[in-house]
């Protein structure tokens, strides 16, 4: 088996670098990134290219039998043509290769911040209900234009496996974005008794399910996310901050001047943002214990824990 990992540089991509490796009869790894890998490994293969450019030379080499698309933009920026481009266009465009190439089974990350983060929202989102990221939160938008692209490729190759992967927010000691500064910061803005409660995901649990959903899982859709959740204010004082109760209206206008005025200190992305803290969106991660042998082993205050424990 050859497997395609493209972001393979990055800490899931090493990671699946690794769990390949040490398999009992490891694949062919072929990765693709812009960065050089972090670490070698015997079966890898790196070529240093754009997954938006020509990768014919990629699948004139080898018999890619998998491929696992990591490459995605979570951290916002005021380019959202370029963000687009990487996190739309990379994908349209491994689609398109592996069409010509007659690649059998193809991995996705998409994101449950897909299912928007709305006030009507179930306790648990499970992977049959609607899509309805927020159109004003790119990333999220992105994700789901993402998965109507995949859902047309896989009507017109119903040969072709497809696995879309949902995770939460994903934490740990390796992982930092926006969504962790802006929760570690000394006095943190937080939408003012809101009860709404949060979900992360720990990087090895995100590891081991895209490594799992790779080889085992029947084609479908996987929510990724433990069973429990963590309020806002408790994360904050984990990582030893001082919540600040601020009423949602005027957090939203404090964040979006702060956004246009690029005081990335005070704001690392849109007011559309406050949304996933004040509205739920927690996902309903069961499926992938229920149809394979992943299981979590941390929760979402492990995530947090060992992420604030980085910090120190």
């Amino acid at each position: 088996m050859t497997v395609l990992i493209t972001g393979s540089s990055g800490y899931i991509g090493t990671e699946l670098c690794r769990r390949y490796s040490a398999a009992d009869n490891p694949p062919e790894i072929i990765g693709i990134d812009l960065a050089p890998p972090r670490e070698q490994f015997p079966n890898l293969t790196y070529y240093q290219l754009d997954c938006n450019g020509d990768l014919s030379p990629v699948f004139q080499r080898h018999s890619v039998n998998t491929i696992i698309h990591l490459v995605y933009v979570l951290n916002m920026t005021h380019d959202s043509e370029r963000m687009y481009k990487i996190n739309v266009g990379s994908m349209e465009n491994i689609l398109k290769f592996a069409d010509e190439n007659g690649v059998a089974r193809i991995v996705v990350t998409s994101s449950a911040t897909a299912y928007g983060a709305h006030p009507d929202n179930p306790p648990l989102l499970t992977e049959d209900d609607p899509l309805r990221g927020n159109y004003d939160y790119q990333y999220a938008f992105d994700k789901t234009i993402v998965e109507e692209r995949l859902n047309s490729f896989a009507s017109e190759n119903p040969e072709v496996d497809i696995v879309i992967a949902r995770p939460a927010i994903i934490s740990g000691v390796h992982i930092g974005n926006f969504i962790s500064r802006y929760i570690d910061k000394p006095l943190v803005p937080l939408v003012k008794d809101s009860d709404t409660e949060m979900q992360f995901l720990h990087e090895e649990d995100a590891a081991d399910a895209l490594y799992t959903l790779a080889f085992q899982a029947p084609a479908g859709i996987y929510n990724l996310g433990p069973p429990d959740t963590i309020h806002p204010e408790k994360a904050v004082r984990m990582l030893g901050g001082r919540p600040l109760g601020i009423r949602p209206g005027l957090l939203r206008f404090m964040t979006a001047m702060a956004w246009t005025l690029r005081l990335k200190f005070l704001a690392e992305a849109p007011a559309s943002m406050i949304h996933f803290i004040q509205y739920p969106w927690v996902a309903d991660g069961s499926k992938i214990e229920e149809l394979t042998d992943f299981r979590y082993r941390y929760s979402s205050e492990d995530a947090i824990r060992e992420f604030a424990e980085s910090q120190k």
